[in-house]
């Protein structure tokens, strides 16, 4: 008998790898006895949430994104900008960035390094990833939103590809947030 995750199963991404490499180890015993062929793990589709954030309002939706994936059996991580290089970029399949803006339409300060590496002259190609951005805002300000206009525009200049179009969110985000969210699940399951 082979052993596998089934799709309902209620685990998050990081569960799923842990129990994946849990039962290739059992199931590699098995078949090493004879028994049968190793099963099958059924993994969800791979996504990685980035998140700018000054007052922390983009890294409690990235997370709050994170349990929603997970719940629909989606593979996703949630990584800090500050902690993905740009090199690690081209190899991502789905990317959802939530982003603030900062003062006078500048990217918060986790976000600065990365949105300065992909508006530069070298940067790579990104025509293997799938997007959308979620941008944070307050229409009080004269530019509303523009960090997450800019990555958006960038990604698609640098050839990504849209799964939803880019949300603008003014102060109270609860409702295009969870929008956006229902989107992007039938977006990313249809791929």
């Amino acid at each position: 008998m082979s052993l596998r995750i089934p799709d309902n199963a209620p685990f998050t991404g990081a569960q799923r790898y842990w129990l994946k490499g849990y039962l290739d180890g059992i199931n590699s015993s098995l078949q090493a006895s004879g028994d049968e062929e190793p099963a099958v793990i059924e993994r969800g589709h791979p996504v990685t949430i980035a998140w700018g954030s000054q007052t922390g309002n983009a890294e409690a939706l990235a997370k709050k994104l994170f349990k929603k994936l997970s719940k629909a059996g989606m593979s996703p991580k949630v990584s800090d900008m500050a902690d993905l290089p740009l090199v690690d970029l081209p190899t991502v399949e789905n990317l959802l960035v939530i982003t603030s803006t900062y003062g006078e339409g500048e990217p918060p300060d986790n976000a600065r390094s990365l949105y300065q590496a992909l508006h530069s002259e070298d940067a790579p190609e990104l025509g293997g990833i799938r997007y959308s951005v979620l941008a944070l805002g307050d229409s009080g300000h004269e530019e509303f939103c523009k960090c997450g206009l800019d990555f958006d525009d960038r990604l698609s200049t640098l050839g990504a590809r849209p799964l939803v179009p880019l949300v603008t969110c003014d102060v109270d985000y609860d409702e295009p947030y969870q929008l956006w969210s229902d989107q992007l699940l039938e977006a990313i399951a249809a791929v």
